[in-house]
């Protein structure tokens, strides 16, 4: 079992996911091998499965990684759902998804999948901690909850995505002057009431 607190595991730990980051973006998941994985680390392939359990694994962890180093302070300490945290989760979505569709050139249908679903539930996780958080965590139950959280997540994860596929150039400000108000009303203080 590997300690990870050591630190020469946590350096390991970069170098592999630095390697993959690196390789998506010259050969596209698809075409990487744990031995590419490994060659472009420095390291040997047993290394790497001491660390992950496949390149599946690893790009699970570089997804989650990737995320969370995005979400804004404002957004991961808030304590109610507003317009501005709403449109701030708008644009970090639509740049975590430009980034990877564009920059790690996401080529598989089956990569693309667990990219989006994994960054479905990073949103909806984030939404939720901040209803359960806030004033009206009261009022309504915590499966009451998941759901707002999953259906708001979806809805900001759809539009953010469309944004992407349809090739928008207007930037985000069109696309959260046009999502935030639909988002933030379909949250309206009534729902959350029985």
């Amino acid at each position: 079992m590997v300690n990870q607190e050591d630190p020469r595991v946590l350096r390991t730990r970069e170098l592999i996911r630095t390697a993959f980051r690196d390789l998506l973006q010259r050969k596209g998941f698809d075409a990487i091998t744990i031995k590419d994985i490994a060659q472009e680390a420095t390291i040997n392939r047993a290394t790497f499965y001491a660390h992950f359990e496949d390149k599946y694994a690893l790009l699970d962890e570089v997804t989650e990684q990737a995320f969370h180093e995005r979400i804004p302070e404002q957004v991961v300490n808030a304590q109610e759902f507003t317009d501005d945290i709403c449109e701030q989760l708008i644009i970090m979505t639509h740049q975590y998804i430009v980034d990877f569709y564009r920059i790690c050139r996401i080529d598989s249908n089956p990569m693309a999948k667990l990219v989006d679903d994994k960054i479905k539930k990073l949103l909806q996780q984030t939404i939720e901690n901040i209803f359960l958080r806030g004033e009206d965590r009261y009022r309504a139950d915590v499966h009451h909850i998941k759901m707002m959280a999953a259906m708001t997540g979806s809805a900001i994860y759809g539009a953010a995505h469309y944004w992407l596929n349809a090739g928008e150039k207007s930037g985000t400000g069109v696309l959260t002057d046009i999502a935030r108000p639909y988002v933030m009303n379909g949250l309206g203080r009534e729902i959350f009431r029985r």
